[in-house]
């Protein structure tokens, strides 16, 4: 299916867009931003070819979030590593996705749902990113700064959201039982 083609192409480019971080020594190549921009790509296109051309799966399913945790990952550990992004803010990410990741195995083994991705989930994404970006490219300190405090903002509120998310499904799987 070509919409699991770019979710795996975006893991993929990890290792690519890692070397290519720690070779610029402080100043972001064309290349980096390259690689940075196929991933977003991927990340769009395996989306609309899921939806669009019908190949929505289990399979597309786990392996897209499972793709932008990578990603997203090693990228900022990367980017606290050779850039100064905060380290906070990754271990908030990290936590919230470890939460996510075992709310959702746990969901899927027990009653065979998922937790799917939501607008604040999918926000918080978007502004993360954009802090990322914010590392990377020649950015005034105090619009990085609100980037970042913006991003852990929306992290908090999407893991709030996602918990409650799980405690109606798993409220309603228990009620189907």
């Amino acid at each position: 299916m070509l919409a699991n083609l770019f979710s795996a192409a975006r893991i993929a480019l990890v290792p690519f867009l890692l070397y290519s971080i720690s070779a610029d020594d402080g100043n972001t190549s064309a290349f980096t931003l390259g690689l940075l921009a196929a991933a977003v790509f991927s990340d769009a296109a395996d989306g609309f070819a899921a939806r669009r051309l019908g190949q929505v799966s289990q399979l597309g399913q786990a392996l897209d979030p499972i793709a932008d945790k990578i990603f997203l990952g090693s990228l900022t550990f990367a980017l606290v590593y050779w850039r100064g992004f905060p380290a906070w803010l990754v271990v908030l990410l990290v936590v919230r996705d470890l939460a996510i990741v075992a709310a959702g195995v746990y969901l899927h083994r027990r009653y065979g749902r998922v937790i799917q991705a939501n607008v604040w989930g999918k926000l918080s994404t978007a502004v993360l990113c954009a802090a990322l970006f914010a590392f990377l490219l020649p950015v005034p300190l105090p619009l990085r700064q609100t980037l970042v405090w913006g991003a852990a903002a929306l992290l908090l509120l999407s893991a709030f959201f996602y918990g409650r998310l799980f405690i109606g499904r798993l409220q309603k799987s228990a009620g189907a039982e």
